[in-house]
């Protein structure tokens, strides 16, 4: 039974998630969602999951959500690519990832965040793609979106993926 009522509740969930990403009014802000959900969903449709880790304190984590995070380009690919995620590092607020119930803070801790902002790029089975410490200008960015979101990663470098473009 519970196992029917979970299943239930997911395809609740991801109907919602589905129908925020298509609703057109949608497309001009990045849907931030809990990380529950951002693995459920990544599960079912294979997207990635993008994971902004800041802290209320640091000056860089407000610059990356003043002059990159609204760029229209960014926000395209975020929610092409990913499901995007918002985590205080400083947070003993608990998040459910990979079953597994966690602080905010220590699940920055166990995947090696010592500086904010930190960008994480997991994959749909939990994995850690690839981790970015500090700011990032907005072209640099966009770059890193696509490279992670379209999977060059496994097939370059990203220096020479960025050449190329």
């Amino acid at each position: 039974m519970f196992r029917y009522i979970h299943s239930i509740s997911l395809l609740i969930v991801l109907t919602f998630i589905i129908s925020c990403q298509n609703d057109s009014k949608n497309y001009n802000s990045i849907q931030w969602i809990s990380m529950e959900d951002a693995q459920d969903a990544s599960i079912y449709d294979g997207k990635k999951i993008m994971v902004k880790v800041y802290t209320d304190w640091c000056e860089f984590c407000k610059k990356l959500e003043e002059q990159v995070l609204p760029d229209s380009t960014v926000i395209t690919n975020l929610n092409k690519y990913y499901h995007s995620v918002k985590l205080n590092g400083d947070s003993d607020e608990i998040i459910k990832f990979s079953g597994t119930l966690i602080s905010m803070s220590e699940f920055a801790k166990s995947l090696g965040v010592q500086s904010y902002p930190t960008i994480l790029f997991i994959d749909p089975t939990g994995e850690l793609i690839l981790q970015i410490n500090g700011y990032m200008p907005v072209s640099d960015f966009q770059n890193m979106l696509v490279y992670i979101g379209e999977e060059a990663y496994n097939l370059t470098e990203f220096h020479e993926f960025v050449a190329d473009r």
